[in-house]
């Protein structure tokens, strides 16, 4: 099975200006090189963005707040917060973003393959009207790229879309906007206590969509046996109850060990599990419809974590060997989490 990554070199045209920046282009630099270096690139289908489409943005967020990234946009380079910055570029960055994940969508249908969306800048903090549910910031994001995908798949009629958010930080502006939207189920497992500082178990959707919005806060250092626990007794199972008819994952690579954003000992193993198990869920229950975003990642975890994730989609032996790593269990937040959800979803 092939999996069809999106790609377009204008990513790298989002840049910091005067020093280095976690989020900078080495990122996808990085990425890519990974991909050569275990020859992913010549077997599977890369494909650049062939369009753009600068309505977009107006999808997810308020009308206001993306005029205003294309007014500071056409400014040149400044900080809009506290540590998200915009350049001379970023606007038609962001927008190609959105436009690639859409894009992926039109991919999947074609060719009936998983695809991964290597984008930059990230997205899942972007909110509706930027800053989401309170955060300080826009934690390196400008559109959400995610949840643009997301909605282009209700809007196109497809009933349940789940989003597993597998980045280390709670993806705060997702869940904002689709606080109300029952039809996204958004599960996301993320390190407790650090920036947005939201995610707690208890944060479940508004109105109609009460019981979607499913978080799942790990404390610092967390391994890969606490990853498997989380995902064999509690997000396969939700996941089996949801029925989606697609599955979304907002690839975040910085719960890996190496990362200095984070306090997790995540490796490269654990994106390989996750990967091939949700990959087998969405070949049982929605014939294969499973698209991956990248999100953050500011070490090796994603030159690490990425080529397990692409062999994983594609039934191969990951290409990325690391020492498992033991440590918390997770029994205790697993019990809080069913106690909260088992009022939605019937997992026993």
């Amino acid at each position: 099975m092939l999996v069809v990554i999106v790609y377009d070199e204008r990513f790298l045209k989002h840049y910091s200006e005067g020093y280095t920046h976690p989020e900078s282009p080495s990122r996808l630099v990085k990425a890519l090189d990974a991909l050569k270096r275990y020859s992913i690139l010549q077997k599977f289908k890369l494909v650049a963005v062939d369009r753009l489409d600068y309505e977009l943005p107006y999808e997810v967020h308020d009308r206001g707040y993306v005029d205003y990234v294309r007014e500071l946009s056409s400014r040149g380079f400044h900080y809009i917060d506290g540590d998200t910055y915009v350049n001379a570029h970023t606007f038609e960055v962001a927008s190609l973003a959105l436009t690639a994940s859409v894009m992926a969508y039109q991919l999947r249908e074609a060719n009936g393959r998983p695809v991964f969306v290597l984008v930059r800048p990230p997205g899942h903090h972007a909110g509706i009207h930027g800053s989401a549910l309170g955060a300080p910031t826009l934690g390196f994001c400008i559109f959400n790229n995610i949840a643009v995908l997301a909605k282009r798949l209700i809007k196109v009629g497809f009933k349940r879309v789940v989003i597993l958010d597998i980045d280390a930080h709670h993806g705060n502006g997702t869940q904002e906007i689709f606080m109300e939207e029952p039809r996204v189920i958004h599960i996301d497992i993320h390190q407790r206590g650090i920036y947005p500082g939201t995610g707690s178990i208890y944060e479940l959707g508004v109105g109609e969509a009460e019981g979607t919005k499913i978080n799942i806060p790990l404390p610092g250092g967390s391994s890969d046996n606490t990853y498997r626990e989380v995902f064999d007794e509690l997000i396969e199972p939700l996941i089996n109850c949801v029925k989606p008819d697609y599955i979304l994952i907002s690839a975040g690579y910085d719960t890996h060990h190496s990362d200095p954003l984070t306090n997790l000992r995540v490796t490269a193993m654990t994106y390989y599990y996750y990967f091939k198990k949700l990959y087998e869920i969405a070949s049982r229950l929605c014939d294969g419809r499973l698209i991956a975003v990248l999100e953050g990642g500011y070490a090796e975890g994603i030159s690490k974590g990425l080529p397990n994730s692409i062999a994983a989609l594609a039934d191969l032996e990951p290409y990325v060997n690391e020492a498992e790593t033991f440590g918390i269990s997770a029994k205790n937040i697993i019990n809080e989490v069913k106690k909260v959800v088992s009022r939605y979803w019937n997992l026993s």
